[in-house]
């Protein structure tokens, strides 16, 4: 196992940094104040609590379909916010970084109970769900 280890130097760092870099993306996934929400578990938090989805797609996209009841939101319009008698805040977008990225903004000031739903828009239609809109 030594001899491996020595003849294989960089191989070994390469697989313990990589290693070390998935335990950390974990722990924070794990510990985070923001959650990941699967297309069935945004389904039943929308049909058992007030739940505030926030398209962060451009406008022309959110028109030509959204989520029901998705209010269209720029992340730069995020702090101005009004949020009242909501128990969830749902971030979601054309990709995750923008959801992550606007429910950490949301959590830095104050808002809790904040999830985004993973892979965006895109996994919502590819699962068949619905959406309205004024092109619909």
């Amino acid at each position: 196992m030594a001899s491996f280890i020595s003849e294989n130097l960089v191989l070994v760092l390469a697989f313990v940094i990589l290693l070390i870099m998935i335990i950390n993306l974990e722990l924070k996934t794990t510990f985070s104040s923001i959650k990941k929400l699967t297309i069935d578990e945004l389904t039943s938090l929308i049909n058992s609590s007030r739940v505030l989805l926030i398209d962060l797609r451009k406008t022309d996209d959110y028109h030509k379909g959204h989520i029901v009841n998705a209010k269209n939101c720029s992340i730069d319009e995020l702090e101005s916010l009004k949020i009242n008698k909501i128990d969830y805040v749902v971030t979601y977008s054309a990709n995750d970084n923008d959801s992550i990225k606007a429910a950490k903004i949301l959590s830095k000031i104050g808002i809790q109970n904040i999830c985004y739903l993973d892979g965006g828009i895109s996994t919502w239609l590819e699962n068949n769900m619905p959406l309205s809109g004024d092109d619909r």
